[in-house]
């Protein structure tokens, strides 16, 4: 049986096209491929020439999908995946090994998420097991090896590992400021929607500490989901306060601009927590290791 050669584009445009689509950012596939931005963007051209049809919309604040794009990012997702799935299963038993790891939805989805990548690239013989829970793990009664939630740090039981301090300021979405004008001075919110994540806290604190004295803290709606929060700052439903860490990619592509410098430093934070009396295996530590160390993104500037 003769076997034609395939008719596929250069497997690494496939790769920075998927890349860039998945995070909406050339900047942020770049940093994931470890290549430059300029070696990403000419991959994707390369592509959209091979098929003779654009797969972006490019405006100066913000990068969509055609609906070509789309469709191409979801075959070529779901090929990816099978690949990484059929090599990890192709390695022998005794090579992978499974960490359990719980952490909260919003954490997960806005942190966690666009690196794993990365890691399963230089591990592919740690199996990573999620629990979605804003529960503390109680490792006597579950065989979560590892946690990471927000607080204060004192848990009984446990070592905490500081991971992640988070710096909050004011953000929307670049059509929210053409709706409502432009924003320039803190006194100007007094008037206009505003969005809680939980309670009031985050608002409050803030507005304290830039001196709007003329401005409620307790306007607007509370939405007690992170990504709820941060879809409808999207949607244009209001301002909301986002931290550099968590909502990165969002201000990277132009979907959300920060209206002021000024940031407030929450007394809580992220913590990687194991149990005291866990015995640390090679992969856990590895993983424990990489999360650790993995390095934070400077603060986009709008």
């Amino acid at each position: 049986m003769v076997h034609m050669a395939r008719r596929l584009p250069p497997l690494n445009s496939l790769k920075a096209f998927e890349a860039v689509a998945r995070k909406l950012s050339f900047t942020l596939a770049a940093n994931e491929l470890n290549v430059t931005q300029a070696a990403v963007s000419h991959q994707v051209k390369s592509l959209e020439q091979y098929l003779q049809l654009s797969l972006f919309i490019r405006q100066p604040r913000k990068l969509q999908l055609t609906k070509e794009g789309k469709k191409l990012l979801l075959e070529l997702s779901q090929c990816f995946d099978q690949m990484e799935a059929s090599i990890l299963h192709l390695l022998p038993q005794q090579q992978r090994q499974s960490i359990k790891v719980r952490m909260g939805s919003a954490f997960a989805s806005k942190w966690m998420s666009p690196r794993l990548p990365e890691f399963s690239q230089q591990h592919p013989d740690i199996e990573l097991l999620f629990n979605y829970s804003q529960s503390i793990a109680d490792f006597k009664d579950t065989d979560i090896d590892l946690c990471i939630t927000f607080g204060s740090g004192n848990w009984p039981a446990v070592i905490a590992y500081p991971l992640l301090k988070l710096d909050f300021f004011p953000v929307c979405s670049p059509d929210f400021i053409d709706n409502y004008g432009p924003i320039k001075t803190p006194a100007q919110l007094h008037n206009l929607p505003l969005l809680h994540d939980l309670n009031y806290y985050c608002w409050s604190r803030w507005l304290t500490q830039v001196g709007a004295t003329g401005v409620d803290p307790e306007r607007g709606s509370i939405l007690d989901d992170s990504n709820v929060l941060m879809q409808a700052a999207i949607d244009g439903q209001g301002i909301a306060m986002g931290s550099n860490a968590l909502i990165y990619d969002h201000l990277a592509s132009g979907q959300l601009v920060s209206l002021f410098d000024d940031v407030f430093h929450s007394d809580w934070a992220y913590y990687l927590l194991i149990a005291k009396n866990k015995h640390i295996s090679p992969s856990l530590a590895t993983f424990r290791d990489w999360v650790l160390n993995y390095p934070e993104p400077d603060r986009v500037k709008n």
